[in-house]
């Protein structure tokens, strides 16, 4: 992998791979929804959007005709600490990739018209999400476990934040975050350097935006909101139960993966077995760590009818208290390890996956974290590393809960969980 800088302050990775014929090619701003203020709730992704609608070169449909009469696929994510443009092409293509990923960059217009259309786009985007309970409720769980910090709110803001916005306002928030300095470029798959560090230097010559409007890294103390139930009429009662989990840099992190994909990360995992194989109470269950810079969250999900909740939730809390007090067999260890790298490795046999990667690693650590240096972490996780996580976890602990659905009659509806 090749790294190095711009002029202008970017940062800029290179990584050739053999036997493949295209390329992704990413632009990377490390700024997500966590750097909004109070009155800026969306506009990360708000500004996402915007980069496709148009720039003084091309309109939003040139855009997208660009890269689809070459097969390509291009699309952008916002998430909480980043948001990403990316496009995936045949080799062939790649300085028209970074033609038009730099002149969105540089260009875009912010068109008045086309912020009107959006505020609609975003607002259906965001009564989708309403209507998609296994989805809604990971963004109410994150609510629930880290209120009043910036990490709790929506990626997507709200109907009234969204309606609330204009062109100042999100040209503003554009120019505050998107300086170059404040960038990650990267290409991975079937290259010629030369010939990509030349398109580089021509369409990303110049410096962008400023810096003197970015938020200072904070991490106030969040509340916490123990149990929340938004009542809706489903089939299902969709659940989340969790607790603190570690931060990105923690070196215990290796650890709590392991633990993850022991407890619901895989179908071979223990909740997947004993709820979904053996009672068959749910069609998904499984956990999740989501870590940030500041904080780290630990979850499971299950959605379930009405009928079988209780026991459900009975039986993930069964689970929770047994790797407290009986631990793991060094057998689930080992098949978790083995687990984790070799999912690992056939997940890099996409250029785009290998490009987010390198974009995120050096986002969070300011280098590369090859293969083979993650599978000699992951291998280094001892049966003690992962009971000292377990009770880490869960040992005396006060759980969140969240459900979305109806509770079904009869059952007294707990105010907190303890394992």
């Amino acid at each position: 992998m090749i790294k190095y800088s711009l002029e202008n302050g970017m940062t800029v990775l290179l990584q050739p791979v053999e036997g493949v014929v295209s390329i992704s090619v990413g632009l990377w701003i490390k700024t997500g929804s966590r750097d909004e203020r109070e009155n800026e709730r969306g506009y990360a992704h708000f500004v996402e959007h915007m980069l496709f609608k148009g720039t003084s070169q091309y309109s939003a449909k040139d855009i997208a005709r660009i890269v689809d009469r070459v097969g390509g696929q291009h699309n952008a994510a916002t998430n909480r600490e980043y948001t990403c443009y990316y496009i995936n092409v045949v080799s062939d293509f790649l300085d028209m990739s970074v033609k038009l990923i730099a002149d969105m960059y540089y260009n875009s217009l912010f068109d008045d018209d086309e912020i009107g259309k959006e505020k609609n786009v975003i607002i259906e985007e965001i009564r989708m999400y309403e209507d998609t309970p296994d989805e809604l409720i990971h963004d109410v769980f994150m609510e629930c476990m880290l209120a009043r910090h910036p990490l709790g709110h929506s990626i997507l803001g709200t109907q009234a934040s969204i309606k609330g916005t204009n062109r100042e306002k999100l040209v503003g928030f554009y120019q505050d975050h998107y300086g170059t300095d404040n960038v990650v470029f990267v290409i991975v798959g079937n290259f010629n350097i030369e010939e990509a560090r030349a398109s580089i230097d021509r369409y990303f010559q110049g410096s962008f935006g400023r810096t003197d409007g970015r938020l200072p890294t904070h991490d106030p103390s969040p509340g916490k909101i123990r149990r929340r139930h938004i009542p809706k009429d489903l089939e299902q009662v969709h659940f989340c139960l969790g607790t603190e989990g570690l931060k990105r840099d923690d070196d215990s992190r290796w650890g709590l993966y392991i633990l993850s994909t022991i407890l619901g990360g895989s179908m071979s995992s223990r909740l997947f077995q004993n709820i979904r194989e053996k009672e068959g109470l749910c069609y998904s269950v499984y956990s999740f760590h989501s870590s940030y810079k500041e904080r780290g969250i630990f979850g499971i999900y299950c959605g379930t009818s009405p009928e079988n909740y209780d026991r459900a939730l009975e039986l993930i809390l069964k689970e929770c208290r047994a790797v407290v007090e009986t631990g793991i067999t060094a057998e689930e260890l080992e098949d978790a390890k083995t687990f984790m790298i070799g999912n690992l490795a056939l997940s890099l046999e996409s250029n785009e996956v290998r490009m987010g990667q390198l974009a995120k690693n050096e986002m969070v650590y300011g280098r590369d974290f090859p293969f083979l240096e993650i599978a000699q972490k992951i291998n280094s996780v001892t049966l003690d590393d992962f009971n000292r996580i377990g009770h880490y976890l869960f040992a005396d602990k006060e759980l969140t809960l969240v459900t979305i659905g109806k509770l079904p009659s009869g059952v007294e509806d707990v105010a907190s969980i303890r394992i």
